[in-house]
């Protein structure tokens, strides 16, 4: 009888040790299993978040296309208004000769150029137009070689100094005043446009949202 109990005893102890073990191996494996998943969830958001910056990255870089594309397209546009424009105002400057409006800046703009001359001057003027030329003092002499639109040029006499007075020197001085009255004139009208665009579907929103509260 003592074997048989001795017997039973170290089998009763090997199935505590086998269930310890059993438990053990268990609980490492949830162990186990737990930081795995804990390191896959890891991964997943760091990739999420790589991904996440690559696409804001493409989205930036796409904005900063569009606007750069924006912006020359609108480039484009001011400098073919201002181009149309030009023209329009040389075909104009062109066909005032013989007005009074004409003969008046002739006086005007040699009478300016003769002043800023000391000594005698030579006027230069366009073929036809020497009887444009008021009598101011200084004036030596009048040549009609100028070419161009209109206008004058006021040489010195020894030809060292000149004041340029022609249409086209005056229009080119006024480039960037037209340039700006250009701009105000077809983009404040768009954005004009637009901020009124915004405004009408602000008003719509809010009449929505008036009669979703109304209905409840």
């Amino acid at each position: 009888m003592g074997i048989e109990k001795l017997r039973n005893s170290l089998l009763s102890e090997a199935s505590g040790e086998a269930d310890r073990i059993v438990s053990q191996a268990k609980a490492q494996a949830g162990t186990f299993l737990e930081e795995e998943r804990k390191g896959a969830e890891a991964m997943k958001a760091q990739a999420e978040k790589e991904v996440k910056g690559l696409l804001e990255e493409e989205r930036n870089e796409r904005l900063a296309w569009a606007r750069l594309e924006g912006k020359r397209i609108v480039a484009e546009a001011e400098e073919d208004a201002i181009k149309s424009v030009s023209e329009d105002i040389m075909d104009a400057l062109g066909a005032m000769h013989g007005s009074a409006e004409y003969k008046s800046f002739m006086k005007r703009v040699i009478e300016n150029g003769c002043s800023e001359l000391d000594g005698s001057v030579i006027v230069h003027v366009r073929k036809g137009e020497r009887g444009l030329v008021p009598k101011v003092k200084g004036i030596a002499g009048v040549e009609d070689d100028l070419e161009g639109l209109g206008g004058a040029m006021i040489e010195s006499a020894n030809g060292d100094i000149r004041v340029n007075c022609t249409l086209e020197m005056l229009l080119e001085a006024k480039r960037d005043d037209l340039r700006k009255t250009i701009h105000e004139k077809l983009f404040r009208e768009e954005s004009e446009k637009e901020s009124r665009a915004e405004e009408d579907t602000e008003d719509q929103a809010g009449v929505k949202r008036k009669t979703v509260s109304g209905g409840r």
